[in-house]
This record gives C-alpha cells, sequence and structure tokens, in this order.
C-alpha cells in the first residue's frame, strides 16, 4: 500500500515525525496510548523501553515518545537493550509494564517489508489491544 493512502491523523503525525511508517513504530505509539490512558498525562511518569539497540526494532521508541509524551529532550525517557518490545511506565508510584506478546516479533521481523510498511502498521494500530499486548499495573 502506498504512502499516500489515507491514515488516522494520529498515525500520520507519527509518519511525519519518525519519517515513515512501521510496524514497530505503531506498536511503540499504543504503548505510549496505553500509559497516558492508565496514568494520565506526561507530567511526573517516566518510561524504560526495551527493545533492540538498532533498527526497526528501535523504532519503537519513537512511538513510545509520541504516544506518552515521554521524551529523551526531557529526560524522562531511557534505552534498553533487550529481545522483545516491551515499555514499563511509572508515576506516582505505580507501575504499569506494556509488553508485545509472544511471537509476535517473529512474525514482524519475517513479514516486514518497506513496501507494504503503511499496511503493516495501519494491522498493528487497529489490532484489538489485548491481542497484541499483555499489559500489567501495579
Amino acid at each position: 500500500m502506498p504512502d499516500s493512502v489515507d491514515v488516522p491523523g494520529e498515525l500520520d503525525e507519527l509518519r511525519r515525525f519518525h519519517g515513515h511508517l512501521g510496524p514497530y513504530v505503531a506498536i511503540g505509539f499504543r504503548m505510549g496510548q496505553i500509559a497516558r490512558r492508565e496514568l494520565g498525562e506526561y507530567r511526573g511518569m517516566t518510561a524504560v523501553v526495551s527493545c533492540s539497540l538498532v533498527p526497526p526494532m528501535r523504532c519503537l521508541v519513537d512511538g513510545v515518545q509520541m504516544g506518552s509524551s515521554c521524551t529523551f529532550g526531557k529526560a524522562n525517557i531511557k534505552l534498553k537493550p533487550g529481545a522483545n518490545p516491551r515499555a514499563t511506565f511509572e508515576k506516582a508510584g505505580k507501575r504499569l509494564t506494556v509488553t508485545l506478546k509472544p511471537g509476535f516479533r517473529q512474525t514482524i521481523d519475517k513479514e516486514m517489508s518497506k513496501a507494504e510498511e503503511v499496511d503493516q502498521s495501519l494491522r498493528y494500530y487497529r489490532m484489538a489491544e489485548a491481542d497484541l499486548f499483555d499489559v500489567s499495573l501495579a
């Protein structure tokens, strides 16, 4: 699907911020949105993103920044190496962990295609949260 395809406004903003769409940036955005929904606005929130330190999985970080408003500029987000995408958010004594469900990383890596990145991004953007993520709040 070409980049000219209509995408939801917030996904188009994400594309402009990141430079293009892809599954990992869309997934990171969803993780950040979950944090904002569960913990409220970003003030006082911190995030630790665990993923590969190289693209394309590292694109997750830009999505988390856009979705949660935790940014490297505000120094309220950190990146650490990890094999499976995960983001842990903390605010006001609460900890929220959002992890990509087992098997998705392998599927994404196998199917990743520059020519299909918009379609793939839309699929993960629209997928039911419970099907895509394990979420825990403590």
